[in-house]
């Protein structure tokens, strides 16, 4: 019974077992159809099993013996209909389909073991053609699987966050000391070349730090409890426009602030998202001879959006998938300072409130960064 050697614990109950009694008879004699699709199933990761016969005899795998119908009972050979009292109304119609008419079917049940599953009936053929039985497996909604894998990354990305932000932060903090203080007591006895490769590593350890410590901002305020209120977007903006000029104030940009509703949403959050874009804004456009950046907004029935649009270096638009990631720079860092964290702060935040941003642009031609929350 070599088809039987990797069934695992139900590879052996089903050997020790004495089926001579029983409808299927001698394990020996189980039609070679029987024997081959058994031996898949008790491979398989899914719970299945085979359903054999007009007295619907059951035999199964490992996945299949840990559910809550089965593993409470000794249901091995018998009537698979008796294990789904409740449900067996409803998936007689796709089971009689597959044996009696020979077709594939799948039925969606709602409540399996505390969630949905859906059992797929296939027909088992015999060397003849006639049809022999029915191979059931049980497998969980596409939505259900893909939202479980989404949590478990989602888990495992914020398990990746917190060991950057925390683990790797003191220590880069003390090499970019330790190199300092070597710069500093060996300025005059060490070789230029030294000197300036030392420099290098003060200026790299400096920038890991400076990212890490945004990456644990991020995920504090990924973890911030969102407070609603109805805020005064107007007041706000003013406010973050006269808060950037005052790190420029011989600069002189032209500010337009249109009509901006006010919305429900965490205050300070959004603070961050129009610090974030309106900072960009003003970056962007300090190369241009007559910089301006507009600012406005307008309502929808459920939502409403905002605009901040400049004339300054813009981004090729090729490049716009890329432009909320970490770290992501549409221009070199001698050319305008930052991490290129900006634009992920404020989608991260954006998305926390349920809505979505967006970004329209033309190199050399200004940027339009729009965002849309909902109305409530």
């Amino acid at each position: 019974m070599v088809w039987l050697s990797g069934g695992g614990a139900m590879g052996e109950r089903i050997r020790a077992k004495d089926w001579s009694g029983s409808p299927l008879g001698p394990v020996e004699r189980w039609p070679s159809s029987l024997q081959t699709v058994l031996g898949i199933c008790l491979e398989l990761p899914a719970p299945s099993c085979v359903v054999w016969g007009r007295q619907r005899a059951q035999i199964y795998n490992d996945a299949y013996s840990q559910l809550a119908a089965i593993k409470h009972s000794t249901v091995l050979g018998d009537d698979f209909a008796r294990s789904w009292p409740q449900t067996w109304p409803t998936m007689r119609v796709c089971f009689d389909r597959a044996y009696r008419g020979g077709e594939a079917a799948q039925l969606e049940i709602q409540q399996v073991e505390e969630r949905g599953m859906t059992f797929s009936f296939v027909p088992i053929r015999e060397a003849s053609g006639a049809i022999g039985g029915v191979m059931i497996t049980l497998l969980e909604p596409p939505a259900i699987k893909l939202q479980e894998e989404l949590s478990r990354t989602k888990a495992d990305l914020e398990q990746y966050g917190r060991m950057i932000s925390h683990d790797f932060r003191a220590p880069v903090r003390t090499l970019e000391q330790m190199a300092k203080i070597v710069v500093t007591d060996g300025a005059e006895q060490l070789p230029p070349r030294s000197l300036s490769l030392l420099n290098h590593v003060v200026k790299g350890a400096a920038k890991l730090a400076l990212r890490a410590d945004t990456i644990s901002r991020i995920e504090s305020l990924s973890h911030h409890p969102l407070h609603r209120q109805n805020v005064d977007v107007a007041a706000l903006t003013a406010r973050t426009i006269d808060e950037l000029r005052s790190f420029e104030p011989n600069r002189e940009v032209d500010v337009v602030i249109g009509e901006l509703p006010e919305v429900e949403a965490d205050f300070d959050l959004l603070r961050l998202v129009f610090s974030s874009l309106l900072s960009n804004a003003l970056k962007f456009t300090r190369n241009v001879e007559r910089p301006r950046v507009e600012v406005k907004g307008w309502r929808e029935p459920d939502s409403v959006t905002y605009s901040i649009k400049d004339n300054g270096a813009g981004f090729d638009p090729k490049y716009a998938s890329r432009l909320f990631g970490f770290f992501q720079r549409m221009h070199a860092e001698e050319e305008f300072e930052g991490l290129g964290m900006g634009l992920a702060l404020a989608r991260r935040l954006v998305e926390r409130h349920g809505g979505t941003i967006q970004a329209e642009a033309e190199k050399d031609r200004g940027a339009e960064f729009r965002f849309t929350l909902p109305a409530r």
